[in-house]
């Protein structure tokens, strides 16, 4: 889950990226031509599009995996209202600032842009953020979370797309019955060998403190007294009960923090390698075969719980801009109206459950709805900061 890394780092480091990409006005044309510039350290893509005019929206994105769903978007918009949406990619180390800076200067900006939840507040108070007027049909079509994770001040302020949280696979074959906890795992592996070709009973990245998170998520809570300021909260003696559980499992699981990664957990899963693992709803697209089980995320053991994170991204219409009607069609347009094409050509679910969703599907929807929102203040950047240095001093 590397957009909870990207945005750590952003609090010490920033540097802009700029790559673009002219919408496409035609569902059965591609991008004719790019054209790679660099100038003062920024690196820009430019596209000539099928349809000479100037863009009616300017709409940018940081998360390149969505890529070809905001294209698609953007073409099928412009079929069904003649207004075209200029949709670029920015890939900033701050992300927030970059948008700001662009508004301020007032030439080229975002009419409509999206963020991560962890980022509204700070859309809000930079002035970014305007109200979402459609409210009332979200909080009847979308998961409450997702809603949630829009409103700030009691007013929604975002548009919600998708969603990310984490889920439990597990290979079939092994288990006599659905595994129940974590240690109910360890417990079954003392008595039943594995086969052969497992090296792992189970994979998590440990370096990302999102799948960390569950294993203390039952001792901490997120308050906020006052706008912009975010209290931690831990119960110390479940705290340090989750931290001597998890010492404890970490001789059974045997991970090996100098080279997993969401890619080699994946990796291993898909070879057999690791009988279960911790895994996040944007990954399920990448387990090969049929022969698992998805299920939310299990209990520590009979007494300690476990919760996942839940990041939902959010399309925000910019309050500086003069089009914020023509943005606030467009951001209704990209997440309720082309909802059920956003997994097939990014892996994210949408917030909007689909009509026919299957058995995987439902299964994600529901642990995102069961999960603790990631919290919107600026504050939690220094949560996910501590809860990554707690978790490395066990590697």
């Amino acid at each position: 889950m590397k957009v909870v890394q990207k945005r750590m780092i952003a609090a010490g480091c920033i540097g802009v990226l700029v790559i673009g990409g002219a919408v496409v006005v035609s569902r059965h044309s591609t991008y004719e031509q790019k054209e790679n510039e660099t100038e003062n350290g920024t690196e820009t893509a430019s596209v000539s599009r099928v349809v000479k005019q100037p863009a009616d929206l300017m709409f940018w994105y940081s998360d390149k995996s969505y890529q070809k769903f905001f294209e698609k978007a953007a073409e099928e918009y412009y079929e069904d209202t003649g207004i075209v949406v200029d949709v670029e990619y920015q890939d900033s180390m701050d992300y927030m600032d970059a948008v700001y800076t662009a508004t301020m200067q007032g030439e080229t900006f975002p009419d409509i842009y999206m963020i991560g939840s962890d980022e509204l507040e700070e859309a809000y108070l930079y002035g970014l953020a305007a109200e979402n007027t459609a409210s009332d049909i979200y909080e009847s079509t979308v998961a409450s979370n997702a809603v949630t994770a829009s409103t700030y001040k009691e007013k929604m302020y975002a548009y919600p797309l998708s969603y990310n949280t984490c889920l439990f696979v597990y290979k079939n074959g092994y288990f006599e019955t659905e595994p129940e906890t974590l240690q109910a795992i360890i417990d079954y592996s003392i008595d039943n060998e594995p086969p052969e070709n497992v090296q792992y009973l189970l994979e998590w990245d440990v370096n990302d403190a999102f799948y960390d998170f569950p294993f203390i998520s039952n001792s901490v809570s997120f308050v906020k007294d006052e706008v912009e300021t975010m209290q931690v909260n831990y119960d110390e003696g479940l705290y340090n009960e989750d931290l001597e559980f998890f010492s404890q499992i970490l001789e059974s699981f045997s991970i090996d923090a100098a080279t997993v990664t969401e890619e080699s957990v994946i990796s291993d899963f898909n070879e057999g390698k690791t009988l279960c693992a911790i895994v996040d709803s944007d990954s399920l697209t990448k387990l090969e075969g049929t022969d698992h089980e998805i299920r939310e995320l299990l209990a520590l053991n009979d007494t300690l719980q476990a919760s996942s994170a839940a990041l939902t991204d959010l399309v925000v219409v910019n309050d500086f801009s003069e089009k914020k009607e023509k943005a606030a069609d467009f951001a209704e347009y990209v997440t309720l109206t082309m909802s059920g094409e956003l997994h097939g050509l990014g892996g994210h679910y949408s917030v909007k459950l689909s009509e026919d969703a299957d058995e995987k599907e439902q299964i994600a929807y529901q642990a995102y709805e069961n999960a603790i929102p990631v919290p919107d203040s600026q504050d939690a950047k220094e949560f996910w900061v501590t809860l990554k240095e707690t978790i490395s001093q066990y590697f």
